[in-house]
C-alpha cells in the first residue's frame, strides 16, 4: 500500500512525509473499530454490509483531511 500511496503522492494527490507511515495509519482507520468491536463483544458485533459501507466512507475522509494534497483541497 505504501507503493501505491507513493505513486499517488507522486502524481500530486496526496502529500505526506512517510509513504510507510501513512499506509499503516490508514490500514489502522480502517481495522481498528470493526476488529476491537468483535473482539470485545463477538460475533454479534460483526458489522453489516452498511455499516462496513459507513465506517469505509468516514476513514477515506479521516485520511484525506489529513493527507490530501493542498492543491486538491
Amino acid at each position: 500500500m505504501g507503493s501505491a500511496f507513493e505513486q499517488l503522492a507522486g502524481k500530486k494527490l496526496l502529500q505526506f512525509s512517510d509513504a510507510t507511515v501513512a499506509a499503516s495509519q490508514f490500514n489502522w482507520l480502517v481495522m481498528a473499530d470493526p476488529v476491537n468491536r468483535v473482539m470485545i463483544l463477538g460475533d454479534a458485533a460483526i458489522p453489516t454490509k452498511q455499516e462496513i459501507h459507513r465506517h469505509a466512507e468516514a476513514v477515506v475522509a479521516t485520511f484525506l483531511a489529513a493527507f490530501l494534497h493542498p492543491d486538491k483541497r
